[in-house]
């Protein structure tokens, strides 16, 4: 596959809480072998260190647990346009993207919209925890995206109900049911680590972990 070498970094602030993207390329390392991308706050958001230009080290500090992390990448991937998650690796817990700009803007602007039909239907208190919730539909829509969202009666079709700390999924089909924590840190990490949902015909569970 052919590159550009040229990706987009974003990234919320730790300090300011801004989520800017960052566009770079190979070429900023010209004459260098790290890069700093700062917030418009000041802040250095992330220190990315090559010493051949096949091995890359990103140091970024984490908004989540407060620690500074460092993830590696060949070559290939970190100039990949492929969307690439940045994470707290202490819980998994999204902390922006790396790759495509044009896919990132996308992946912004739906959660951007989620967040504002939260706000336009005044429901903020109604959840347990907004952000986690929020975080959550967002996963079961990436599922459900890759066509990985189904039940055994054959609908792939799935209503999705929010209520203040769980999610369920229902189908229309045999009134199978579903219930998913969305309350805390752990119940979103156990959902990220998720990738298929198989839901059982005419059955009412609970997705929980073992």
């Amino acid at each position: 596959m052919l590159f550009d070498y040229k990706v987009t970094l974003a990234l919320r602030c730790p300090i300011c809480g801004e989520l800017e993207l960052h566009p770079f390329t190979v070429f900023d390392f010209s004459g260098q072998d790290s890069l700093e991308i700062k917030c418009s706050c000041g802040f250095n958001k992330m220190t990315i260190t090559t010493n051949n230009y096949k091995q890359y080290w990103l140091q970024f500090a984490c908004l989540v647990c407060e620690t500074e992390h460092v993830v590696t990448y060949r070559n290939n991937e970190l100039w990949s346009p492929e969307v690439k998650e940045i994470s707290c690796l202490e819980n998994d817990l999204e902390l922006g993207y790396l790759g495509s700009e044009a896919e990132i803007r996308e992946l912004i602007d739906e959660e951007k919209q989620l967040g504002s039909i939260f706000s336009e239907i005044g429901i903020e208190n109604y959840f347990s925890n907004s952000d986690i919730m929020l975080l959550a539909l967002n996963s079961l829509y990436d599922i459900a995206d890759s066509g990985d969202l189904f039940c055994q009666c054959g609908n792939r079709d799935i209503e999705i109900d929010m209520f203040p700390g769980r999610i369920e999924l229902f189908c229309r089909e045999c009134d199978g049911l579903i219930t998913i924590n969305a309350e805390t840190e752990e119940d979103l990490t156990f959902l990220k680590n998720i990738k298929k949902i198989e839901m059982l015909e005419g059955v009412v569970s609970a997705l929980e972990k073992n």
